[in-house]
């Protein structure tokens, strides 16, 4: 049976040989974790106005896009600057990446279509314990 993030990596992988996803996707998280985890995140996102687009990761429908503009809107030049750091990269290159795992993210943690309270902690600790399983191998 695949982890969550095993199942992210390989449908992140579909078709496209390059990158370091895993890595990506751990350096995310962890940046997740530092900004006050998975409930912060989405208060942010409604907070600069991409309350409809994030309600589109979450639900069962197609995901909508988001830009890397819209992630820089979202949030601070200072907290992106820390992802940059993590993954190696600048605030654009931050913010690109976390543009396209993070819709990815998100729906994986709601596939049933809705992100209640309890599933959300439920879902963190087994998703900091799936990234520390899957990346100590």
């Amino acid at each position: 049976m695949m982890g969550f993030l095993d199942e992210l990596v390989g449908s992140l992988g579909n078709g496209q040989g390059q990158g370091n996803q895993p890595g990506q996707l751990q350096a995310i998280w962890h940046w997740v974790q530092e900004q006050g985890g998975i409930e912060v995140l989405l208060h942010k996102f409604q907070q600069g106005g991409l309350g409809e687009v994030l309600g589109s990761w979450i639900g069962t429908g197609n995901n909508q896009p988001v830009g890397s503009n819209e992630i820089q809107s979202a949030f601070g030049q200072g907290e992106l600057q820390s992802l940059a750091d993590k993954l190696g990269t600048d605030v654009n290159g931050a913010s690109g990446t976390l543009a396209a795992l993070l819709p990815l993210l998100i729906d994986k943690m709601s596939p049933h279509g809705q992100m209640d309270e309890k599933s959300l902690h439920a879902n963190q600790l087994d998703l900091g314990s799936m990234v520390d399983q899957l990346f100590k191998k």
